[in-house]
């Protein structure tokens, strides 16, 4: 039998917790200018609030919490605008190849169970209709299993080739209906985009207004766009009358989960 590596040991190939912990630390210790620059006279973003302003305490209260919202947004963004760009290639490239391993050698695994029916109840010939109740369960779960990972293993098939602007692109575009939700105009929200990047120096060759906006926000909003499109889709497809509500809720909401963490990247 081919040898299927455990997702532990595709842990320890690819390493992934160093780039997600370097994330967490990225944003830790940069938030504050992070928000010193949505915040900088020269940012479109303190022109706008996302609610009617009732009193001068309730105006600066849900300013904070516009700033605070749109600096967490760009938690991921803010890791890949402080690496080259050799650096953020690598970094989408290593963790697509890890998602993409994991996904596979699960799949393979829940396969190798589901083709053998009688696992836990074999034949006997003096006993045809002994059945696992079990085992039935059990099966009915890796068969909606099966086609979570099967999903995502096609969803990951027609992934476009990693760039060194991919890992902004998937990462912005939550930041980029936030701030068409509080009504920023097109004109701003390159204009916030482009005070981002110059306050973090981010490196690129696309630097020009009508290149963020088709190198970034453009790729940003359809990733976005596909991706909860995808997530209906998987919500729709998981059903079983074999299985109560509370195991089935249990099972989309674990499929659901899975998306967002691999479609990260």
């Amino acid at each position: 039998m081919k040898n299927i590596l455990t997702t532990q040991q595709l842990r320890d190939k690819y390493d992934p917790d160093s780039i997600l912990k370097s994330i967490e630390s990225f944003y830790e210790k940069n938030v504050d200018k992070l928000i010193s620059a949505l915040t900088h006279s020269d940012s479109t973003l303190i022109r706008y609030n996302s609610d009617l302003q009732i009193s001068f305490l309730d105006s600066e209260k849900k300013h904070d919490d516009l700033i605070n919202e749109a600096a967490s947004l760009l938690k991921d963004a803010l890791y890949f605008m402080m690496l080259s760009k050799k650096e953020r290639t690598n970094v989408t490239q290593t963790m697509r190849a890890y998602y993409s391993d994991v996904i596979k050698n699960q799949l393979l695994r829940v396969e190798l169970v589901l083709e053998d029916p009688e696992l836990g109840s074999p034949k006997h010939s003096t006993d045809p209709n002994s059945s696992h109740r079990g085992m039935k369960q059990v099966r009915t779960i890796l068969g909606m299993l099966r086609k979570t990972l099967q999903h995502e293993n096609d969803h990951r098939k027609n992934l476009t080739r990693a760039g060194y602007l991919t890992g902004l692109q998937i990462s912005m575009g939550k930041f980029f209906i936030f701030l068409k939700r509080i009504g920023m105009s097109q004109k701003d929200q390159i204009s916030l985009v482009q005070h981002v990047f110059d306050e973090f120096e981010v490196d690129w060759e696309e630097g020009d207004r009508e290149n963020i906006k088709v190198s970034i926000q453009q790729p940003a909003l359809e990733y976005y766009k596909i991706a909860q499109e995808e997530t209906q889709k998987i919500s729709g497809a998981l059903f079983s009358n074999m299985l109560d509500d509370s195991m089935l809720s249990n099972l989309v909401d674990q499929a659901v989960l899975l998306a967002k963490r691999i479609r990260r990247f």
